[in-house]
């Protein structure tokens, strides 16, 4: 009975730390986490605990990024060359780049402060006061710690909105430091730490009913199931321009709350950047943080219709160094020129040289030079049309072309090879039949098809 009861509470303990590590941290769970290690650190370098708190807290989304969960790098620092220890690869300011690993997370807040006092640049910063929390944010900024323009600025708001001031004062008192940290689950049912109240933080609480500022532009939170043409009426805007300025393209009562602009959002966000939440969409981002969403699109070598994958960082100021991962909820733009280009260009040329080489026109005109044909009335300029026979894309009314486009078979059946970005949308667009049919003449059971892939477009 004994070794089943010791078996059994085994399990139980796992299955809580499994629990505990698979959930998100809150920034309160961070601070109640690291704050006894953070004024240990002040007492033992002088660098402020109020400081390392923020740091940490900006570096690691608070405990939350892919760089801490796979290093305990809790203050993004680089090997530099003179790192010996374990290392891992992230993009960062550049692809791939060379961050300290560390074996625990008070190893990496102790690095941090070691390499802010043992560093020439950062001496300077040691001549601040403890509490002077504002000196050593830009202070960082200038030595170079971080390439964010708005670096200080985040630690200062950090600092001022969970109130870290209170740690560089506990520091500097001789009042002991419990010992070990606290990590409170973020369930309904879990007690509240003391110094720290536990709510959601990645959920920004916004003001019902009042206009309030998001990057600069003025906005509202508007209840589901509210038509837009009645707050349009109400602002005295004309509702083509509310709209716009929130990047929706028809008037239709809201599916979920949603932030509106009363004005045009910005090209570029406050932030540097922005960490996907699960289920976010880039124009739920695009609300969130007051930014165009072709702007948004821009700067992370996006297509309409991508969606990032949840944890992705996605930029509001600056160029992405590359595109992030996609979610499941990607869906691509169906856009009947994007779609089904070059074919169906391909087939408005063949159409409009079909109509300037066929009979005569009924009234006369001066007649058109030798070895020329008339110009097409409408469509494709005659430069484009003689560009595509150069590189062979048409080929004039009645002569057979080489594309993998509609081949015919003895049979009768007309038949189509798949081609790179085609879709069974794009192909049953090109041949005037529906995807049903498609579906039915090749046995197909779903929508997906491969390249080189041969169906059979008309019967």
């Amino acid at each position: 009975m004994q070794i089943k009861s010791y078996c059994l509470m085994i399990c139980l303990v796992l299955a809580g730390a499994f629990k505990v590590s698979a959930q998100s941290v809150s920034t309160p769970q961070y601070i109640e986490t690291y704050k006894n290690l953070a004024m240990e650190e002040q007492r033992r370098s002088g660098v402020p605990a109020a400081i390392k708190l923020a740091q940490g807290i900006l570096e690691t989304q608070s405990g939350n990024g892919w760089l801490v969960l796979n290093s305990n790098n809790h203050f993004g620092i680089k090997c530099k060359n003179n790192w010996n220890g374990k290392s891992v690869n992230y993009d960062d300011d550049a692809r791939q780049e060379c961050f300290r690993k560390y074996e625990s997370a008070e190893e990496s807040w102790k690095d941090h402060s070691d390499f802010l006092h043992n560093n020439p640049r950062y001496k300077f910063l040691f001549d601040f006061d403890p509490t002077d929390y504002k000196s050593w944010a830009y202070g960082l900024k200038t030595a170079g710690y971080a390439t964010s323009k708005t670096y200080p600025q985040q630690l200062i708001q950090i600092i001022e909105t969970y109130n870290l001031q209170q740690y560089n004062a506990l520091a500097m008192s001789n009042a002991p430091i419990p010992e070990g940290p606290v990590f409170v689950e973020n369930t309904a049912t879990a007690p509240a730490p003391a110094s720290a109240e536990v709510k959601e933080v990645n959920k920004p609480q916004y003001p019902e009913g009042t206009e309030f500022r998001i990057n600069g532009r003025k906005v509202i939170l508007v209840k589901e199931g509210t038509a837009l043409i009645q707050l349009a009426s109400e602002k005295d805007i004309r509702l083509s321009n509310l709209l716009s300025y929130n990047d929706l393209t028809e008037d239709v009562p809201l599916e979920k709350d949603m932030l509106i602009f009363l004005q045009s959002k910005n090209k570029r966000g406050q932030n540097d950047y922005h960490i996907v939440a699960p289920g976010e969409t880039m124009h739920d981002i695009a609300q969130a943080e007051g930014i165009q969403l072709k702007w948004l699109h821009k700067r992370n070598k996006m297509e309409e219709g991508d969606q990032p994958a949840a944890g992705e960082r996605i930029a509001l100021d600056g160029y992405a160094s590359s595109k992030p991962k996609l979610g499941s909820n990607s869906v691509a733009k169906v856009d009947d020129y994007k779609d089904l280009n070059p074919r169906q260009i391909i087939k408005d040329v063949k159409e409009e040289i079909a109509k300037a080489t066929a009979a005569p026109v009924a009234k006369a005109g001066p007649a058109a030079p030798a070895g020329k044909a008339p110009a097409p009335e409408r469509g494709i300029p005659r430069e484009m049309v003689e560009d595509l026979k150069k590189v062979g894309s048409v080929t004039p009314a009645g002569t057979s072309g080489t594309g993998t486009a509609g081949s015919s078979a003895a049979s009768g059946a007309r038949y189509h090879t798949v081609t790179e970005k085609e879709t069974l949308y794009s192909i049953s667009r090109q041949y005037s039949v529906t995807v049903a049919q498609l579906q039915q003449w090749n046995n197909l059971q779903e929508n997906g098809i491969k390249i080189g892939q041969q169906l059979i477009v008309r019967k």
